[in-house]
């Protein structure tokens, strides 16, 4: 039974097997991990492992080896509270969802299966700042400028941060910054996030 997301459907991939092994009950399903690494996570700056995972379907192996099905997924271990433990399982469900749909099971409006888009929701949710924290950075940093707390080429720097797109993390470190700075009679002694202007 597909899932409705934003008015889409999406099949979960437990269903995309069942529907697929009925079809070919002598079919073979493998999955591998094709890479596995350390990493500086792009969004957060944090390290992390990720886990890259290949999936191969053949669904009748015997008598047409050559007709095949692959699907790949990635999942990092520092975006959401499944992944954390189970990124590695994730990352093989979804390569084995992403190889059904080349097949033409599960696909109603995307490729993607439930398990993919929820996840891809959760990590934003987890990373994208919120449009308040946004205004409150952009009131902070006026308001430093206003006191001749920062000058107009930090006022470029983080004009570019701010079109370029910050995580939430970037957003907190900023507020940390201008707190500091007009909270303290001399901004060149106090504030510990000053590096996040450069």
């Amino acid at each position: 039974m597909p899932i409705k997301i934003h008015g889409k459907e999406y099949v979960l991939v437990n269903e995309r097997i069942e529907e697929f092994l009925s079809d070919h009950p002598k079919a073979t399903i493998d999955t591998i991990l094709a890479h596995t690494d350390q990493i500086v996570d792009t969004a957060t700056g944090d390290m992390c492992n990720r886990y890259i995972v290949h999936a191969k379907i053949i669904p009748t192996p015997v008598e047409e080896p050559e007709i095949y099905y692959t699907g790949y997924a990635e999942e990092r271990d520092n975006n959401g509270f499944i992944n954390k433990t189970s990124a590695l399982e994730n990352a093989e469900t979804s390569a084995l969802g992403r190889a059904l749909a080349f097949a033409g099971y599960g696909v109603t409006s995307s490729i993607a299966s439930g398990e993919e888009v929820l996840r891809a929701k959760q990590v934003q949710k987890e990373f994208q700042p919120t449009t308040t924290s946004l205004d409150k950075l952009d009131r902070v940093m006026n308001q430093s400028y206003k006191e001749k707390l920062i000058d107009e080429n930090a006022v470029l720097q983080y004009r570019k941060k701010r079109e370029a797109g910050m995580t939430k993390k970037q957003v907190e470190a900023g507020q940390r910054y201008f707190d500091e700075l007009l909270g303290n009679v001399n901004p060149l002694v106090a504030p510990k996030e000053k590096k996040w202007l450069n």
